[in-house]
């Protein structure tokens, strides 16, 4: 559907970023439906060729979310002090908490105002928003006390503050469908409602990102169709631009092999580690992310990310590795006894890794969705030795 609304809307001219690169190579159509088809079965190859390790995955779950009611409260509010402290020295830089969201808009433009020591507590706030999914889940259990009540809502609130900062309406969209998710995933319905929600509750979430585009001011729009084709018409755009351009479609999956690097410090990577995404804006706008005048960068989806390794056939291999991926993470939530605590977490990785991902899919986006799974565990290991030290 949204092949068929930006192809329809590029062919009648319509004024999005790209669309030339639509029109002008009429002639690739039909290999981008392949790719496609290539894309779906590197996928569930990747999710089959893992069986026979998704056992010993399950054992590392178990012995990591081992946890009582009281020590998953414990880990909750753990990491929601831990997480508005590290908040709280970020914006200290700009003036506080109020004077940092005057700044927020041009950090996420690539504009650097303020040089800021503690930049690298940025990502921190998703410790927030999973205090929110653990706290959610204890009072889902039964566990309806006055901490519990009181750490949700403040988690929750705080969640929206650092969502707001980061002006990403896919963000806040996601986290209050982490939710919704999870509620169904509970109450088990039958896998065709699944799917059908899915499709109107799709429609749902980009009328509502249309809305809060508007009321903010974040990237409106005239009218919800051109909204949408706007907004959804990158991947399309940056496979055939890519394509045309051809300079960058054999980068031999170093692109992948390099992800980890993500992990560290932005201010650390600066200057040796070009991602995806920069030369994906480079060829479609010209220029990178924070040079003249640009200030939105253009992500990349799964195919194209595939297309930039090793041309048609990366879209497989990279299709793959990403079955792979999602594969072991089903397994690894998966194996959680408490039924509301594995549901939110499911919820977060079919959501945030499983879709969008296919969508924003170059390695710095990647690694910026799994590094919450990563401070949560880490979250719980810290917790589990304090105990035991405590005793």
């Amino acid at each position: 559907m949204g092949w068929v609304a930006v192809v329809h809307s590029a062919v009648s001219r319509g004024n999005f970023l790209g669309a030339e690169n639509i029109v002008f190579n009429q002639d690739y159509w039909l290999l981008y439906n392949l790719s496609v088809m290539f894309a779906v079965s590197g996928i569930f190859t990747g999710w089959n060729i893992l069986r026979p390790v998704t056992s010993f995955t399950s054992k590392i779950s178990a012995s990591i979310f081992c946890l009582s009611y009281r020590q998953l409260m414990f880990v909750a509010w753990f990491m929601l002090i831990t997480a508005f402290v590290f908040r709280y020295l970020y914006v200290s830089a700009f003036g506080g908490f109020l004077l940092y969201l005057e700044y927020s808009r041009a950090i996420r433009s690539g504009i650097f105002e303020v040089n800021n020591p503690w930049s690298f507590l940025q990502p921190f706030g998703h410790l927030a928003l999973f205090s929110s999914y653990i706290f959610w889940a204890v009072r889902r259990e039964g566990c309806k006390t006055f901490f519990n009540f009181a750490g949700f809502w403040l988690a929750f609130l705080f969640s929206v503050y650092v969502l707001y900062s980061w002006s990403g309406r896919v963000g806040f969209i996601v986290y209050l469908c982490v939710f919704l998710l999870a509620f169904i995933y509970l109450k088990r319905f039958p896998a065709r409602v699944i799917v059908i929600g899915g499709m109107v509750g799709g429609l749902a979430a980009l009328y509502l990102a249309y809305i809060i585009s508007n009321v903010f001011e974040i990237k409106g729009a005239d009218n919800f169709s051109f909204y949408v084709v706007r907004e959804i018409s990158f991947p399309f755009v940056s496979f055939f631009a890519q394509l045309e351009h051809g300079e960058y479609l054999y980068r031999g999956f170093m692109d992948l092999l390099f992800s980890p690097l993500y992990l560290l410090p932005s201010s650390w990577t600066t200057g040796f580690l070009e991602g995806v995404e920069q030369v994906n804006t480079l060829v479609i706008s010209g220029a990178k992310k924070g040079d003249y005048g640009v200030t939105g960068g253009i992500p990349v989806d799964l195919i194209t990310l595939g297309l930039m390794q090793m041309h048609i056939p990366g879209i497989f291999f990279t299709s793959v590795v990403f079955g792979v991926f999602i594969k072991l993470l089903q397994v690894f939530f998966g194996t959680v006894k408490s039924d509301s605590l594995r549901c939110i977490l499911l919820a977060y990785a079919a959501i945030k890794i499983s879709f969008i991902s296919v969508f924003y899919a170059d390695p710095s986006n990647f690694i910026a969705a799994i590094f919450p799974i990563l401070l949560l565990i880490l979250s719980v290991l810290f917790c589990k030795s304090l105990v035991l030290i405590l005793r």
